[in-house]
């Protein structure tokens, strides 16, 4: 209690000391969470990850997880010893992980020439991993190397350079903003095995400190927060200390990654990673927060020597993903790994430069944008700006006729971002029709291509779930509305409904206060079975739910539970028949869920036209 008071105080006393800033904070979430997240980081849309360390230099894990958890597989034996048959094969099994660290030496490393990259690739801030879970530290910091005994700093053994001063000062070179991802938790640490309350206080602290204030960073990214409460880490006093020691409070920004279950709770901005909040999460508040999906271009973050070229994304898969998270009002930190001599891959490289020349020609459809006025479109994407709306078009239209769904605001002028001089298109817009821009006769760009709408006031959009060609009405993830717990992530392999791709479910529904809804266009009259495929994994069947299609109701359950989360069945909830309107509302709620247990992963919901 002495020592954890101590350190309480020594914060305060810094916080005390400090030059007040545009807006002071106490140190508990309710204030720190008043804080308004600076534009900036709304507009940039795009950051550069990077994991680089010592675990680059064995590069090597399960094609399923991460290589910079190597160590982590090593010593665990995981993945039915994946790893750690393939270090006693080729290094030996009296050889440790600590030896690895002379081997990585970084010397091809150009920091210049990666901040120059970044900066073609279109990004507007970079995120450096300072310090993994394995506690090497990439700057001069005397606590990692001092509570080992041994060297365990890349000033120290390996490069022996101040990793994070050097891209540090070649990234703001560019004109980029800088940050550095920090991990809480360290497996090779003896404190933190011996004690994690006196880890925090007397390792992890003065070590947060030291890294920020020798670097200033715009952008603090911490994680491995989730073995522990918020609390033990100190993260509220840490929090108020960075807010009011930057030297630039208006940009400074933190991600939600501070202790066991706060993820999509707190901070300036929520993350996903591969689709997924983790760490013990309820799920995203409701704050208007943004969100930056961190991910990598194959799966694992640091470079995996075993990942083949059909482990990555293509240009177009990068892409079109990209355009995806800026539709949704999002941000994606795009990983890059790379070697332990300091090269980033050719394959990650021709991806980057791919999306950098595309947002040169498509930038003004991405930077300082928001989110999309539609809840989805059969071709693409879109994203606001103002009282311009830009369709990114995925699916070229063959009859040269681009349908607008729902548009309501007149359109004043219409054209291509790719073409020179961007001559206006012609475009048809009658009362109670949707609008169609006429591309016959147009090239589309590679890729996705970028038509602008300039409107003539605030985009109105109706909402509503129109019906495919067979007459069903299709909802999906990307179409709903939310509430409570629930939320979308992508989960198992893309499947298709009358041809279109669907890639994810809405999961999380832990709380039975959630619903799900939609707003769909029904034919008047017309009689509608509803189907739904959902995922369930044993031993979370029992679930009880209630679906609302206008006026008429369906009670169902989960009574059966299909081999995974991943593993989707069909089933019949019933038939309703459609009133007069001719749109009505569709809403999901549980009724009943067993407790520690949730519904269900629901992929789609389909209104059927009965025979």
């Amino acid at each position: 209690m002495a020592r954890t008071a101590w350190v309480i105080l020594a914060l305060f006393a810094a916080i005390m000391a400090a030059p007040a800033t545009a807006q002071d904070f106490e140190p508990n979430w309710e204030s720190l969470n008043s804080r308004e997240t600076p534009e900036w980081f709304r507009d940039a849309k795009l950051g550069i990850f990077i994991h680089w360390g010592v675990y680059s230099v064995p590069a090597y894990c399960h094609p399923s997880t991460y290589s910079e958890w190597y160590y982590r597989w090593l010593t665990t034996n995981s993945h039915d010893g994946f790893v750690t048959e393939f270090h006693n094969e080729n290094y030996g099994e009296d050889f440790t992980y600590q030896e690895f660290a002379p081997m990585f030496r970084a010397e091809l490393w150009d920091p210049a020439q990666w901040a120059s990259l970044f900066e073609r690739a279109g990004a507007r801030y970079v995120v450096l991993v300072s310090k993994h879970h394995d506690g090497y530290a990439l700057w001069p910091s005397e606590h990692a190397s001092s509570i080992r005994g041994y060297p365990w700093t890349a000033a120290e053994v390996g490069p022996e350079r101040d990793l994070v001063g050097e891209l540090t000062d070649a990234v703001r070179a560019e004109g980029l903003k800088m940050g550095f991802y920090y991990s809480f938790m360290e497996w090779t640490n003896p404190l933190y095995d011996e004690s994690p309350e006196r880890y925090a206080e007397e390792f992890m602290i003065p070590q947060i400190r030291d890294l920020f204030t020798r670097y200033q960073p715009t952008i603090f990214w911490p994680d491995g927060e989730w073995d522990h409460p918020d609390s033990l880490w100190h993260s509220p006093e840490i929090l108020d200390w960075m807010y009011e020691n930057t030297d630039d409070p208006e940009s400074f920004v933190v991600n939600d990654r501070w202790g066991r279950g706060l993820r999509g709770q707190v901070g300036d901005y929520y993350t996903t990673e591969y689709g997924n909040i983790g760490g013990g999460s309820p799920g995203l508040s409701d704050s208007g927060k943004p969100f930056e999906e961190c991910r990598g271009i194959g799966h694992s973050f640091a470079y995996n020597r075993i990942e083949d070229v059909d482990s990555y994304l293509s240009r177009e898969e990068l892409i079109r993903l990209f355009v995806e998270i800026v539709s949704a009002d999002g941000n994606l930190l795009l990983n890059l790994g790379p070697t332990a001599d300091g090269r980033i891959p050719v394959i990650q490289q021709d991806r980057i430069v791919a999306l950098g020349e595309w947002l040169d020609v498509n930038g003004d459809g991405v930077y300082g944008t928001r989110g999309s006025v539609f809840t989805g479109l059969p071709w693409g994407r879109s994203t606001t700006k103002g009282n311009t709306i830009y369709l990114h078009v995925f699916d070229w239209p063959q009859d040269g006729r681009l349908v607008v769904p729902g548009l309501e605001t007149p359109i004043q002028r219409a054209y291509l971002l790719h073409e020179e001089g961007r001559p206006a298109l012609p475009f048809e817009q009658a009362e109670a029709a949707d609008p169609v821009v006429d591309l016959w006769g147009h090239l589309p760009f590679d890729h996705v291509s970028v038509v602008a709408l300039e409107l003539d006031g605030t985009p109105v959009v109706d909402q509503s779930v129109r019906p495919s060609e067979s007459g069903a009405v299709v909802l999906t993830p990307d179409t709903a509305q939310t509430t409570g717990s629930v939320q979308m992530e992508t989960k198992g392999a893309a499947t298709e409904y009358e041809g279109r791709p669907i890639g994810s479910n809405l999961g999380f529904w832990i709380d039975p206060a959630s619903t799900v809804s939609w707003q769909a266009r029904v034919e008047e009259g017309e009689t509608y079975a509803v189907l739904l495929e959902y995922a369930c994994e044993p031993g979370n069947e029992g679930g009880r739910f209630r679906v609302n299609v206008g006026e008429e109701s369906l009670e169902a359950s989960v009574e059966e539970a299909t081999e995974s989360w991943t593993s989707y069945e069909w089933v019949e909830l019933g038939r309703v028949t459609a009133g007069d309107a001719g749109r009505v509302s569709v809403v999901a709620r549980a009724t009943e869920i067993p407790e520690g247990k949730a519904l269900m992963n629901l992929r789609r919901l389909v209104l059927v036209p009965a025979e």
